[in-house]
């Protein structure tokens, strides 16, 4: 992630001129470090995670600083939970597993100031199947691996997916709803440019369901970022998420459904 976007008309302009005997200059200006908070509790057990950073400027390496000295908690009814600094800016409690119905809280007191953000956990929906589309994609001959599920008629849904091949997550972000699909089967091919998928390959694909918050934060960022982000989670343009403070990042309790392929 970068801290900056560079509107596409003035990156062809510069092109557009690169045989002119003189040079033009853009000047990149650095936008001003911005606080990064990510967390998240599903329902399978697991080590809760809260990582707090900076972003950097636009000409540093990509890398974003943690953030040490912050109280992290997370309550849901009458039960408290207090995260311990394990490693600089990473935050751990647990392992825990929510449920679905019930709301969380999440309270981050940093650098003198307070964020929080309330999700609540969406019913559970499975994967029903996984399939391999070898039709091509964009022109070429392209394996992509598409999902499969069975969605439900009586209420709202949102997805998100990831996938992972051999190991190594697709940076590209999948979503999708069902607000024309409510009921149906919904297929939804995970179309990706990060590697090229073969025979041999162990392909890990998670299906995630969020509430309205979270979908909305994670479709506007795969619009604002292109799919093509470097860092997984955050995006320079801040996408609306559900603190109630400016600040990057989510905070999302979601459920969680996995299906591991061997390509044969």
């Amino acid at each position: 992630m970068k801290a900056l976007h560079v509107p596409i008309f003035l990156v062809l302009l510069a092109i557009a001129f690169t045989s002119c005997e003189k040079v033009i200059d853009l000047e990149l200006k650095d936008a001003a470090p911005q606080l990064v908070i990510e967390g998240g509790i599903s329902n399978a057990p697991q080590i809760l995670t809260v990582k707090i950073s900076r972003t950097v400027p636009f000409d540093q390496p990509n890398a974003f600083p943690g953030v040490s000295g912050a109280t992290v908690r997370l309550t849901s009814g009458t039960t408290t939970l207090n995260f311990a600094e394990t490693s600089k800016g990473v935050y751990q409690v647990g392992p825990v597993s929510g449920r679905s119905g019930r709301s969380y809280n999440l309270q981050v007191d940093v650098e003198g100031q307070t964020y929080k953000a309330t999700s609540t956990m969406p019913t559970q929906v499975l994967i029903d199947s996984i399939a391999i589309d070898e039709d091509g994609f964009r022109g070429r001959d392209k394996k992509t691996m598409v999902v499969y599920l069975k969605d439900p008629s009586n209420q709202k849904n949102q997805y998100r997916f990831l996938m992972k091949v051999n190991d190594v997550l697709i940076k590209q972000v999948f979503t999708r709803n069902d607000e024309f699909s409510n009921g149906n089967v919904i297929r939804v091919p995970l179309f990706q440019d990060d590697v090229e998928i073969k025979t041999g390959d162990r392909i890990d694909i998670e299906m995630q369901c969020i509430d309205e918050a979270n979908y909305t934060y994670w479709f506007t960022f795969s619009k604002q970022s292109g799919n093509a982000q470097g860092n997984a989670s955050v995006s320079p343009t801040n996408p609306p998420n559900n603190f109630d403070k400016p600040v990057l990042g989510y905070f999302s309790a979601y459920t969680t459904d996995r299906r591991i392929v061997n390509i044969k």
